[in-house]
């Protein structure tokens, strides 16, 4: 799951890049715009469909790919407890916020 949010996370990072692009350079910078989308569409090549679902449906309301810190969720700023963030580290759970349903990078893995 690791690799997985990893991924996501890139691709959140480089959509946003994209938007900022085309508010402010608009038709400026076309070659780079194409560059841009030829990459996500690579990227989105490596997800797995399960997962790019599930990230499309975040995105539409903001973000997808959240960090935890100290037990903490950065998106809904509640607590996740200890066990589940150690069933997440060994592979028995999946790395989503169990309040806010964000994909989560756990913040030992930076």
């Amino acid at each position: 799951m690791r690799d997985t949010v990893k991924l996501l996370l890139r691709l959140q990072e480089l959509e946003l890049i994209r938007e900022e692009a085309r508010i402010f350079h608009r038709h400026d910078q076309q070659d780079k715009m194409a560059q841009l989308d030829d990459t996500l569409r690579k990227q989105r090549e490596q997800v797995e469909e399960q997962w790019l679902r599930r990230f499309d449906g975040l995105r539409r309301s903001g973000i997808a790919v959240v960090h935890e810190f100290g037990g903490i969720c950065q998106n809904c700023r509640m607590s996740i407890s200890l066990g589940m963030l150690n069933r997440m580290r060994k592979g028995e759970a999946e790395w989503i916020c169990p309040n806010c349903g964000r994909f989560l990078l756990l913040s030992d893995e930076g």
